[in-house]
Parts: structure tokens; C-alpha cells; sequence
């Protein structure tokens, strides 16, 4: 993808995986918030490497762009991403390729279509670092920042309508210092998924930057009568 002047390549990979899959890897101490090490660099580098375990991996939830003005109320711009093509062997991230300038930040959602695992558990992000480890955390009057917030998905999509999402909340709530931070949006509908959504703030170099999401199934005896045969999530 030839670049136009001024403008930089950035990408963004990410997956969805089972909890149990990305517990299994990680040291004790890499379960704190904003955790690095060892386990969590083998998570990568077997997702690299495309040898993590493909039957632990939810594929219902790709990486999706928004619209101008759901880019505009996230205080994002929108761009025009490119699906690099796979040559050979098997990919696990899904990948996305695009120009940006510097200080831009863009916006991207994962709204899963499989039920049975709605409910995002942990994640973890790379930026200009280590991949580390977040748990989400809610909005509360101390004012602090973080990497993972958790809001009400209605809220959040009320805010979106208003244009207000960034300008006035998450601008003072979600810390961008490495460059990618994510905002989940909990479903109150406990029969559907939550949402994500990841913003990136552009550096200035070429920079991948990484999310792994990690699911866990909603209360199965809430779901028994609200799910139509054969709605488990598409492998």
C-alpha cells in the first residue's frame, strides 16, 4: 500500500479466545492489572506463529470499522483499511493495514454474532511496549484512568447518537500512553454479547499494535429458553 505524504502504516491485530485458554498461559503474577511477562510473550508468540490452539480461538467476532460519525464522536477519523492477503499456511490474528498521521486516533468495534460467549472477561493489549493484561474497570468519582474501561452499552450508544462519547467521558477516563486502549460495552440484554471497542492513538513510527480478548459464556440457565437450536458461535 503506497503511502501518501505525510502519512505513516499502522496495523492492528487482534483475536478472541476462550478465558480458560488465556488463563492457562499466564504466570500467577500476570493476572494484576497492567501485567507483563513471560506467559503472556508465549501467548504472542504462539499466535504469531500461528501454533495456538485454533479450537480455542471464538472466529464470530471479526475487527469492523464505523462510520464517519460514530468515528467523529470517539474523537477518531476514519480510514480506509487494507486486508493484507494470506499466501500460505493459516493466520490468526485478524489483521488490518492503514495510513494515518501522527496524533490521529482511529476506532474499531467487535460485535461477536455467537451468544453462548458474551461476556468479556480480560483482555490484553500491545502498543509501543509489551503485550499486558487489563481488567476492565468501571467509571468511578477518583477519577482514575485505565486501559480497559467498562460502560453500559446503552450508554454508550447514547452517547455515540449525541456525539459526546469522547469529549465527554472517555477523553478523561481511558489512558492512551501506549497507544491502544479498549472500551467495553456490556450488554444489559444478558442474551446477547458485550461490545468492544479499541482506539488507537497513532504514533510517530510505523507501529502493530495488538489486542487478544479473552470470552467466557454467559449463565447457561438464562440462555436455555433464549437461544434457537444450533445459535452456538461459528467456528
Amino acid at each position: 500500500m503506497p503511502l501518501t505524504a505525510g502519512a505513516v502504516e499502522y496495523r492492528l491485530q487482534i483475536v478472541s479466545i476462550y478465558e480458560e485458554a488465556f488463563a492457562a498461559l499466564l504466570r500467577p503474577n500476570e493476572f494484576a492489572d497492567g501485567a507483563s511477562g513471560p506467559g503472556l510473550n508465549r501467548l504472542e508468540a504462539s499466535l504469531d506463529r500461528a501454533e495456538f490452539p485454533m479450537g480455542a480461538i471464538l472466529w464470530d467476532r471479526p475487527l469492523q470499522t464505523v462510520g464517519e460519525e460514530t468515528a467523529r464522536a470517539y474523537g477518531a477519523v476514519t480510514v480506509r483499511p487494507d486486508l493484507p492477503e494470506v499466501t500460505g499456511g493459516r493466520r490468526l490474528w485478524h489483521e488490518v493495514r492503514w495510513e494515518g498521521r501522527p496524533g490521529e486516533q482511529s476506532v474499531w468495534k467487535v460485535a461477536p454474532s455467537g451468544l453462548r460467549v458474551g461476556e468479556l472477561d480480560r483482555v490484553a493489549l500491545k502498543g509501543r511496549g509489551p503485550l499486558r493484561h487489563f481488567l476492565p474497570f468501571t467509571a468511578s468519582a477518583s477519577g482514575r484512568r485505565g486501559h480497559a474501561l467498562s460502560v453500559p452499552l446503552l450508554y454508550l450508544w447514547a452517547e455515540e447518537e449525541r456525539g459526546t462519547v469522547w469529549p465527554g467521558y472517555l477523553s478523561r477516563m481511558l489512558e492512551l500512553s501506549d497507544g491502544i486502549a479498549a472500551v467495553i460495552g456490556v450488554n444489559a440484554n444478558r442474551s446477547f454479547a458485550d461490545h468492544v471497542y479499541l482506539l488507537v492513538r497513532h504514533g510517530e513510527e510505523p507501529t502493530t499494535y495488538k489486542a487478544v480478548l479473552s470470552w467466557r459464556p454467559r449463565d447457561r440457565s438464562h440462555l436455555n429458553d433464549l437461544e434457537t437450536p444450533g445459535a452456538d458461535h461459528a467456528r
